[in-house]
């Protein structure tokens, strides 16, 4: 099996888990009662905050570990109930979902798959309350100007938040750097686990899930320890992964190239993260090629993971480019796992599939 879909999730790390397994007991308490289990269980719990925090470049006491980037997001759109929002066309779905349509206005993307920040210049107007922009776009890879942003913003009344679930390991993320009151993160992107994630907040907010006292009376339920861990174990890791997963991307638009191929990448290349490849394959619809490569234990995605396993035209391609240059491209995006032979058998499944016309 050849895995290029780490953009949806990452494989999972078999050394963390062995850890895990290795120390089961010292997980097995409640962080917050008060005896031995749950002294232990506390100690992990904040020597992750604390190792998360740092490779963020911020203070532990700002972050908030919650189910994922979704919940993160939803809690930050949650304290901006009826304020105006500004935000983008091609923001994962638990931001455009989530937004009130009636009080958001969207900046428009340009065909290289960046916002621009003269448009945020001219659209924010006194009553935008919230502005939210992706670091790194989950479909094309792109890389959105939100330093610039975070600039602007830096001393106006604005409420700046910044979805990095696609730039933690493959781009610096530093909160001051970003200028940013807020981002959202999600652990299983990089080799943790799936149902734990965080949020960091520069200043004080209304929980979004209500019950326990838990995260300082900032986010209900009772704290996923192992998840904490095995986020921040793969914070360390995946950073070290930079180079090697770089090279990868690089190697296979080589072999693309030398392929003869009909086909042209979404976005701006040259802006992009090291790990996410949207391409545009004019001759193949983009559901006839995951199907076909599937078949050949090949993984990839068309789009956003996110709507239900569905096979649709891309929202973030079709607001690019139009909806059938979307029905023709597919994402790959590569992970810690991956080999140059992954890429050369790839490439050959390709192949056979090159000059088929899906009309």
């Amino acid at each position: 099996m050849i895995y290029f879909d780490y953009a949806a999730t990452s494989i999972k790390r078999k050394d963390v888990l062995a850890k895990i397994l290795e120390n089961s007991e010292k997980f097995d308490g409640n962080p917050d009662s008060l005896h031995k289990y749950g002294r232990e269980s506390k100690k992990i719990l904040e020597n992750s905050r604390q190792k998360i925090a740092k490779a963020l470049n911020a203070k532990a006491s700002n972050i908030i570990f919650t189910s994922g980037a979704s919940e993160s997001n939803n809690t930050i759109l949650n304290n901006f109930k009826g304020k105006k929002v500004l935000t983008t066309n091609i923001e994962h779905d638990s931001i455009l979902n989530t937004v009130e349509k009636e009080n958001t206005s969207y900046l428009p993307t340009k065909e290289d798959g960046s916002v621009r920040i003269e448009d945020l210049k001219k659209m924010l107007t006194d009553d935008v309350k919230l502005v939210a922009v992706m670091y790194v776009n989950n479909e094309t890879g792109v890389i959105q100007p939100v330093k610039e942003i975070g600039k602007f913003l830096k001393d106006k009344d604005v409420w700046f938040h910044v979805d990095c679930v696609q730039a933690l390991g493959h781009v610096d993320i530093d909160v001051e750097e970003l200028g940013c009151d807020s981002l959202s993160l999600s652990g299983h992107k990089i080799g943790g686990f799936n149902g734990f994630g965080i949020l960091y907040a520069r200043k004080n907010i209304d929980s979004f899930i209500k019950g326990g006292e838990q995260e300082k009376d900032r986010r209900a339920g009772t704290s996923f320890v192992m998840g904490a861990y095995s986020m921040a174990e793969s914070i360390e890791k995946i950073i070290g992964e930079r180079s090697q997963i770089r090279e990868i991307k690089k190697y296979f638009l080589e072999k693309l190239s030398q392929a003869d191929f009909s086909y042209k990448i979404n976005g701006d290349l040259d802006k992009s993260s090291d790990h996410i490849l949207n391409i545009y394959f004019p001759n193949v619809k983009s559901e006839f090629l995951l199907t076909f490569l599937d078949m050949h234990k090949v993984s990839i995605s068309v789009g956003s993971a996110c709507r239900a396993g569905s096979v649709e035209a891309s929202n973030v391609i079709s607001n690019m480019y139009d909806k059938n240059r979307a029905l023709h491209s597919v994402r790959f995006s590569f992970g810690f796992t991956n080999t140059k032979d992954d890429v050369d058998r790839t490439i050959e499944i390709l192949k056979k599939v090159r000059g088929i016309n899906e009309r």
